[in-house]
């Protein structure tokens, strides 16, 4: 039976003794007891775990204290949060020490005052629900697949597996897939899901500029190894040391670069640019290429014994096209997200307008679904409609070009955001300037009115 408060001693009259005097003292508590190790356990194997044990560090005869501190092991491993009061012979404060540094909460040497032992009791009980909680808050904290990834086909039911998998194992990953599909998105979900989550997560992009240059970002420099380098630089894979270095298209990297992101892999360390010496460095490696990776290791855009290090966990994020049965739920997630930024009343897509995102090819994929779902919802919410209709799509809706790949795909929030600035405008003007009367046209809140009018 599961209680609050449980006593392990072979001892059976001073358990009975102990139990008769400290359940009064320790209500609304529950108190139960066992009197051989054998019992204890069988209580930690159904999961039974008390919040608080009271252990006999001499359980056995045979084995003296060792049976008790074998136990104490095993109860601490078994649930961190249960907090364990020893009691020792008398005189045996080395024992109890030994009980500490092996995680119990406090020691008391016998005989014991109930008292006294009621009042660690209570404190341990205290200390175990704190812990509990922020067992609980930590959990909660860390981010869930399912609304993280959100669809339920069986594409990303396999993407989920996959990322859950990279996490797990803290391999370098390499991310495939089409511009908009989420490529960035994934390598910091693999990152908050793994144990390096307490660490940095460092997203470089490169900037395509000299060989030098992207070197000394990536592995830092010394005072003077160059002309401008005034200042030595850490690099930013010292800074994603114990944490996680993400490289966005790699294929972009200079093979010189790549040679040195080898040695990063193979060896865990780098040379600064212009220093003789290495640094150790222990981060994760995850790099992301949109370009298909047989075209990239046949043109020469990506080393194929760097490629060798990262194929063993290479994850393919599969296009929006192929998985046109998940709309609903991302344009859901979508609009949740609008109205708790905007403070925009729009709820779903009517029937009609989810008929055209499904015969739509989607070529920016989640991004450009993104783009259209938000510009539809602002229409609708100027309109006064709650419910996304098929016209307020635009473009898609009457079967003309949407923004392709590439650059196209990347001005979709761009011209979200320029539409909200000519709704907030035309509000404004016709409101002759007064903010409040165009938040209250609009059914925004009055600082979203203040940021996209700015520019008038």
């Amino acid at each position: 039976m599961m209680t609050d408060v449980l006593l392990i001693d072979d001892d059976e009259e001073l358990i009975h003794s102990l139990t008769r005097v400290l359940s009064p003292l320790i209500t609304p508590r529950t108190l139960g007891a066992v009197t051989s190790a054998e019992r204890a356990r069988s209580l930690l194997v159904n999961n039974n775990m008390p919040s608080v044990v009271v252990l006999d560090l001499c359980l056995d005869e045979s084995d003296g204290v060792d049976s008790g501190f074998t136990l104490l092991s095993d109860i601490t491993e078994r649930d961190s949060t249960t907090r364990v009061i020893v009691l020792t012979g008398h005189g045996s404060t080395a024992h109890g020490i030994r009980a500490l540094q092996m995680g119990a909460a406090s020691f008391v040497e016998k005989p014991a005052n109930p008292e006294h032992i009621a009042a660690l009791i209570k404190d341990a009980c205290f200390q175990a629900e704190i812990r509990k909680e922020l067992v609980s808050v930590k959990r909660a904290q860390q981010p869930s697949l399912e609304r993280s990834l959100i669809g339920s086909s069986e594409l990303m039911r396999e993407l989920r597996e996959q990322i859950q998998f990279a996490a797990a194992i803290g391999r370098p990953v390499l991310l495939t897939g089409e511009t908009g599909t989420g490529k960035s998105y994934c390598a910091r979900l693999i990152h908050e899901l793994s144990d390096r989550r307490r660490n940095n997560f460092v997203h470089y992009h490169p900037n395509f500029g000299s060989g030098d240059l992207v070197q000394s970002e990536l592995f830092g420099h010394v005072k003077g190894a160059y002309t401008g380098a005034q200042e030595a630089r850490r690099g930013l894979a010292l800074e994603a040391d114990r944490g996680t270095l993400f490289i966005d298209e790699l294929d972009e990297v200079t093979h010189e670069t790549q040679i040195r992101l080898l040695d990063l892999l193979q060896e865990q360390r780098v040379r600064p640019v212009g220093s003789d010496s290495y640094t150790a460095v222990a981060c994760r490696f995850m790099a992301a290429t949109n370009r298909p990776i047989e075209e990239a290791l046949e043109s020469g855009k990506i080393r194929r014994d760097l490629h060798h290090r990262l194929a063993h966990c290479a994850i393919a994020l599969p296009p929006l096209r192929n998985r046109l049965s998940d709309i609903p739920e991302l344009a859901e997630s979508i609009l949740d997200n609008l109205r708790s930024r905007e403070g925009i009343h729009v709820f779903e897509l009517s029937e009609g307008a989810l008929e055209v995102c499904r015969a739509h090819s989607w070529p920016g994929n989640i991004r450009e679904l993104q783009g259209v779902v938000e510009r539809a919802a602002l229409y609708s919410h100027y309109k006064g409609r709650r419910i996304v209709a098929r016209d307020d799509l635009g473009a898609i809706a009457r079967n003309e070009a949407f923004p392709l790949s590439g650059q196209a795909a990347e001005s979709f929030h761009s011209r979200v955001e320029t539409y909200k600035r000519t709704l907030v405008r035309q509000a404004l003007d016709s409101c002759a300037g007064n903010q409040v009367h165009a938040a209250r046209l609009l059914r925004v809140d009055r600082g979203t009115v203040r940021r996209l009018g700015s520019t008038r």
